[in-house]
């Protein structure tokens, strides 16, 4: 239970020393990986496998998180007048039919997934459906903590790529791929599915720009009107040079498909102010390492070299006119 003084320790020292410059801060980014990747399903560092230690490592993530809020708002924030918040990723959940046990099943599904991290933050305390369902696997925020959390966030950071058709189903499927990001499945009676209408990126996600607005519709109403900023949104496809250049036109389509209903989210209402492509070049994803590429600089991995791909044409248009070319 320490971890939240040494992490509040360490947010010190990073404001302390960047914070004339830093004016954005993210405390932590995709806790809800950490935890349930990491600590559940055992694909990601420090690979361990468990129903019950996500919960209690995703409880100190957010208690490491106020602790660090905490800190920025008493000592620095007044001067420096930066911001701070936190980056969650969240896949939208759509019912697989109009039945009520569907629709409660994907509803269930948002609680379990951005829920988890985004209720403490703005309500204070876990959704009832993790309260009710987990019992006493779900760890207790004391009245300081409770607090300190709520409210302790100035933006809504969310990092969104996919979509996945949720049905109701006793004990879950636990046999689905763990990067169609369910969780521990037994916990919420969900079965995940991927539409096979859908085009499929590298990571066999589903590309589906309508799940991006509804699931910031469905923050908006929730959470009543945050500020949004999409930390991170994009796709990785198997680009490959040819003469020097890389034409990458299924990542341009992904982008403006996802952009446009960025759009109309906000012709709706929400107060989406900040989009952040993923990623500016090719990168280490996670234990994925170099295989996947999501970005919009080609590296080769041997000689360094970096070569722009067709979308940086493409987005820098974008950038320009702050809005679709």
């Amino acid at each position: 239970s320490e971890i939240a003084d040494y992490f509040a320790e360490y947010a010190d020292l990073c404001f302390a020393t960047f914070g004339d410059r830093v004016k954005n801060w993210i405390t932590l980014n995709e806790a809800w990986v950490v935890s349930i990747l990491g600590h559940g399903h055992g694909v990601f560092a420090p690979g361990r496998i468990s129903d019950d230690e996500p919960y209690l490592v995703g409880h100190n993530l957010l208690r490491s998180h106020a602790a660090a809020v905490n800190v920025y708002r008493k000592k620095y924030q007044d001067s420096q007048k930066g911001r701070i918040g936190m980056a969650n990723n969240c896949d939208w959940r759509e019912p697989a039919t109009s039945a009520s046990q569907d629709q409660a099943a994907a509803q269930r599904a948002l609680e379990f997934y951005l829920g988890w991290f985004s209720d403490p933050v703005y309500r204070g305390c876990y959704p009832e459906s993790m309260v009710e369902r987990l019992g006493d696997r779900l760890p207790k925020f004391s009245g300081r903590e409770t607090a300190q959390l709520k409210g302790s966030v100035d933006f809504f950071g969310l990092n969104h790529y996919t979509t996945l058709v949720a049905a109701y189903a006793k004990g879950g499927n636990p046999k689905t791929s763990v990067y169609f990001n369910g969780g521990i499945a037994k916990d919420q009676d969900v079965n995940l599915s991927i539409d096979p209408e859908w085009d499929v990126t590298t990571m066999q996600w589903g590309v589906v720009p309508w799940g991006c607005r509804k699931l910031l519709q469905w923050i908006h109403q929730r959470y009543e009107g945050p500020e949004i900023i999409i930390t991170e949104n994009g796709c990785a496809y198997p680009d490959q040079p040819v003469d020097g250049k890389v034409n990458d036109q299924s990542r341009i389509d992904y982008l403006e498909s996802y952009i446009r209903e960025c759009r109309r989210a906000i012709d709706n209402g929400v107060d989406l102010r900040g989009y952040f492509v993923w990623s500016f070049m090719d990168n280490f994803e996670w234990a994925s390492g170099y295989s996947k590429r999501f970005g919009i600089h080609y590296v080769d991995f041997e000689t360094q070299e970096r070569i722009p791909k067709a979308s940086v044409k493409w987005y820098s248009e974008v950038i320009r006119c702050n809005g679709l070319p």
